[in-house]
């Protein structure tokens, strides 16, 4: 039976990351289930969920990170992942929707967001934002609980929001999607 564990990886940017990463997980036959990277202000973040097999532990996997020298720099974080039947993890496409929030910068408008979603049974999937110019930015992919009333929620988010100068939108992922192809 394969040994699922997540990875983190956080270094000051630089040429190769990736690469090493990925060569430290496949020089233990490492499967790369999923990824997701990004670069903030010059700072190299990865997470990733990578399938072991049977028998690697933890010590191999941090002897196998510390083996790449270009590595030592970076602060890498292994956890076993735990397969957690009753959670939501692989959300369905149907209840996926991107709410998008912009407007003028200023403390707490993610926190705003977050906390109306979490009163709502909202969850996060994703979340990308961006600073620029003095105005806020914000993408989340969230998922929406079954049977959720779209048109109610969003006139809620807007009278939620209304105070803070934010400007949202909620549409279905794969409407987003279409229209932002084009």
């Amino acid at each position: 039976m394969p040994t699922p564990y997540i990875i983190t990886v956080m270094s000051h940017d630089r040429v190769g990351i990736v690469a090493d990463v990925t060569h430290a997980v496949r020089s233990l036959q490492g499967n790369l289930e999923d990824m997701s990277q990004t670069v903030i202000r010059g700072y190299f973040t990865m997470i990733l969920l990578a399938q072991f097999p049977d028998g690697t532990g933890e010590d191999a996997l941090r002897k196998a990170f510390r083996a790449i020298t270009s590595l030592r720099d970076c602060e890498i974080g292994i956890k076993p992942f735990i397969v957690d039947e009753d959670e939501n993890a692989d959300s369905s496409g149907d209840n996926l929707y991107v709410l998008t929030a912009s407007g003028p910068d200023s403390i707490g408008l993610v926190d705003t967001l977050a906390e109306y979603l979490r009163q709502k049974n909202i969850n996060i999937v994703d979340l990308s934002t961006k600073s620029a110019n003095g105005q806020y930015t914000m993408m989340f992919l969230v998922s929406l609980p079954e049977n959720s009333d779209v048109g109610k929620l969003k006139r809620s988010l807007q009278i939620a929001v209304e105070n803070i100068g934010l400007s949202v939108g909620l549409r279905h992922q794969a409407l987003f999607r279409a229209a932002n192809e084009i």
